[in-house]
């Protein structure tokens, strides 16, 4: 099945387009990737990004709690530093858009969150900013430094290649569904569907561990779903994705609940976003080599001559996440 361009893509594509400096030399990577990298010192760079949480979009205020946003949005922003290589998490400043409504004590909780997961991850928050908004929403821009390998941009896969996922796939989505639909029962029996949604695990080392040993053709952090990912993948490195994710690829909960759901467990995994896992390919015969080092990665496709991404083994409807 093939899956079509969306709207929040075209207007990605513009940005991309539009927002070009080719006289800032600084200016290595630019609008296109998970992040910007600037040039500050010989041998090191900066690596840039900045992502946000918004009522109504990322979340229902009737189920989330300041601990759960605070966490979740120091994570994604972790997740992009990830997806380049290997990049030591060094610092970031936060925002926040609130309602008048909003009480004291959500504010305390979200800081306290905020400040302990800063800590867990090893980074400072150096400031930030606060405004009034009709809906809560709260964003952050974190930064790293590049390691002393090449950093892994979205650009460079090749027909040939195999597509790889490492993390979770479509658990976030199935948690999200779990906590829209209320149903206690199903998150008690659920709970690390739940978690998934609220706590994806940046995956810092696994990423490091690739940009050092030159695993990945290309890469990039699932945050928008498996299919939208390939989409990327086959626009930027101009090639065919052909995504088809093994039995190896579902875990044992998501699959539990597929069944009571009487839908098939891909349907999560190509369509559900938000898992934060990493997507990268790699010529074939480096196979080996990753599942050495990499005991978790699963094979989840392969890379063609030609254009455009489809699914194989799925009959339903590709629909990925958009923001708009």
């Amino acid at each position: 099945m093939k899956s079509k361009k969306p709207g929040e893509a075209r207007l990605l594509e513009h940005i991309e387009k539009n927002f070009r400096f080719p006289l800032d030399r600084r200016l290595l990577l630019g609008p296109g990737d998970d992040c910007a990298v600037l040039r500050h010192g010989r041998g090191r760079d900066l690596v840039i990004t900045t992502d946000e949480i918004v009522e109504g979009t990322h979340y229902l205020a009737r189920f989330a709690a300041p601990g759960d946003l605070a966490r979740k949005l120091i994570r994604i922003n972790l997740s992009d530093l990830a997806a380049m290589g290997e990049v030591k998490p060094v610092s970031c400043v936060v925002g926040a858009g609130l309602r008048k409504s909003t009480p004291k004590d959500f504010t305390l909780n979200f800081m306290r969150a905020l400040k302990a997961e800063a800590l867990r991850f090893g980074i400072s928050i150096a400031g930030g900013n606060l405004a009034g908004a009709r809906e809560n929403h709260f964003y952050m821009t974190v930064w790293g430094e590049s390691g002393s390998s090449k950093l892994v941009t979205r650009y460079g896969a090749r027909p040939g290649d195999l597509l790889f996922n490492i993390g979770p796939l479509g658990q976030a989505a199935a948690g999200l569904e779990i906590l829209l639909g209320g149903r206690a029962s199903e998150k008690k029996k659920f709970p690390g569907l739940v978690r998934a949604f609220w706590l994806p695990e940046p995956m810092l080392r696994a990423g490091a561990l690739i940009g050092r040993e030159g695993l990945a053709s290309a890469m990039l952090d699932n945050s928008d779903g498996l299919a939208r990912s390939a989409d990327i993948l086959s626009e930027l490195s101009r090639c065919r994705v052909i995504v088809s994710p093994g039995e190896g690829a579902c875990g044992g909960e998501l699959r539990d609940y597929s069944v009571s759901k009487g839908k098939p467990w891909r349907h999560y995994a190509v369509n559900g976003g938000e898992d934060y896992g990493l997507i990268f390919t790699a010529p074939e015969d480096r196979l080996a080599r990753i599942k050495k080092l990499l005991p978790t990665v699963s094979v989840v496709g392969r890379l063609e001559k030609g254009s455009g991404s489809e699914i194989e083994n799925f009959n339903g409807t590709v629909k990925s996440f958009e923001h708009f």
